[in-house]
């Protein structure tokens, strides 16, 4: 497996590609705190082990992403003052059909949370609309990050979209395949936890074809 380290952490490259999540209470503040899995290595099995989490400042984050990737999250749009095409939605309030990859991932994080023993997370259209909308703005701009030059942080959008909640948190994923983007977020621990959180009752699934990965996934939850 190919890695990069920086300052200590080991990053290993991973086909589908999970950014660390964030899950907070509506009132604290999130702008600056990112997340970054570490690793270290184990020449006695030849492979990369996850050591835990570190959080940093914005400023760190965009370190580490621009020496492993080579190149910033995200790139300005080409004419200043202009804004990226946006996904047409629904107005607020309205019904919003699945699509065959969207409802396959509820169905997916329903029965994970059913094998632990929680109760179904209900699908939400104002949910679904954001989820699609910061999944079509990763592939617009051609960042991968829970910080939209679009949009704010998660929290900005659920809110510039009416959506209320006293918790909410948000998964993102680059995969070729429902399944590989659910297994990778189930196999990543501050995502499952994302998952599995009992204080989320709303999920809301937007899966973008496009992008590096073939498909963009982001699960909004709320509680």
């Amino acid at each position: 497996m190919n890695t990069r380290t920086i300052a200590g952490i080991r990053i290993p490259v991973l086909v589908a590609v999970l950014v660390a999540i964030i899950t907070i209470l509506a009132a604290a503040s999130v702008a600056s705190a990112y997340e970054v899995d570490c690793y270290k290595y184990n020449p006695s099995t030849g492979q990369y082990e996850w050591i835990g989490r570190r959080t940093v400042d914005e400023a760190t984050w965009l370190q580490y992403y621009q020496a492993y990737y080579g190149r910033l999250p995200y790139t300005p749009p080409a004419s200043p003052g202009t804004e990226p095409d946006r996904p047409s939605t629904p107005a607020p309030g309205s019904t919003i059909q699945l699509t065959a990859d969207e409802q396959a991932m509820v169905s997916m994080v329903n029965q994970a949370r059913a094998e632990a023993g929680l109760a179904p997370l209900k699908v939400d259209p104002q949910l679904v609309k954001t989820a699609r909308m910061k999944s079509q703005d990763m592939i617009n701009l051609g960042y991968f990050s829970h910080q939209s030059p679009t949009y704010g942080s998660p929290f900005d959008l659920m809110r510039s979209q009416g959506v209320s909640y006293r918790y909410a948190g948000e998964n993102l994923a680059g995969a070729p395949t429902v399944e590989r983007a659910h297994t990778g977020l189930m196999n990543s621990q501050g995502h499952r936890a994302n998952i599995l959180n009992p204080n989320y009752t709303r999920i809301g699934i937007g899966v973008i074809d496009g992008g590096r990965y073939g498909k963009m996934f982001t699960q909004h939850f709320a509680g």
